[in-house]
């Protein structure tokens, strides 16, 4: 029975490819292997991260900074109905290093008041209708200033933001670079070829991440042990008098 054409000219191309690369074979000599896979170790560096006192230590004094800034950004809506200089003058004074001098406190207590008071004044000017064309134009230089004011607390608000991030940014460079350094020194010691992230293993590899995070973390300073007090010396009770027989001729 005879095969198809086409058949016929797969089976050759088969047996062409083949005999070629058999061909090809006997004259080179074999590809060297890949060297045998070293001593590997993981870490999770999300645990890592939760765990290192240095790095929750300083996120946590951060996070204090951020708050600090933003609460004085809440003091300065006491003075937004400012002028330009004034607000700048409140401004400058409230971000002082506390306590501030009592003078500058009362410096701050009238421009709080003096703000109060044009607030009040706006506040009128704003509920009234039909305002006449001075009302009108005093109203309109006053809203013109608050929407200044509230424009340049948000830059302000923004710049805090963005330094907080730069330093958050910079602590954690620095911090997990010591990290770093770290499970290099440990895998040197231990005789680890490569140590990945957790994220990146799926079979196999040493867990060393608490080993990492015990070298990262100072012991605990244990407290001093109490001396427990000497045991109070026992009363010597007097011995019995024992009575003595009666003379005789008694």
């Amino acid at each position: 029975m005879t095969l198809p054409q086409r058949t016929v000219t797969l089976a050759s191309t088969i047996i062409i490819l083949l005999t070629t690369g058999l061909a090809a074979s006997w004259g080179q000599e074999a590809e060297p292997q890949p060297p045998a896979a070293g001593k590997v170790a993981f870490v999770d560096i999300s645990t890592i991260s939760s765990e290192y006192q240095a790095l929750q230590e300083k996120d946590a004094e951060l996070k204090a900074w951020l708050t600090g800034r933003h609460n004085y950004l809440v003091s300065l809506q006491d003075y937004i109905f400012l002028s330009e200089d004034n607000f700048n003058e409140a401004l400058a004074i409230v971000d002082q290093p506390k306590p501030i001098a009592e003078e500058k406190v009362k410096r701050l207590d009238e421009l709080a008041a003096l703000s109060l008071q044009k607030e009040q004044l706006y506040r009128e000017l704003e509920s009234k209708s039909p305002r006449t064309t001075e009302e009108a134009d005093q109203f309109s230089t006053m809203r013109e200033g608050l929407g200044a004011r509230q424009q340049q607390l948000a830059q302000l608000e923004a710049t805090i933001n963005q330094q907080y991030q730069e330093r958050v940014t910079t602590a954690r460079e620095q911090l997990m670079g010591n990290v770093e350094e770290v499970i290099a020194q440990y895998a040197q010691e231990n005789g680890y070829d490569i140590v990945l992230d957790r994220a990146f293993v799926l079979y196999g590899g040493e867990d060393i991440t608490f080993a990492i995070i015990d070298r990262l973390n100072p012991p605990a300073e244990s407290a001093p042990e109490e001396e427990a007090p000497a045991p109070a010396a026992e009363e010597t009770q007097p011995a019995p008098e024992t009575e003595q027989p009666p003379a005789e001729g008694e």
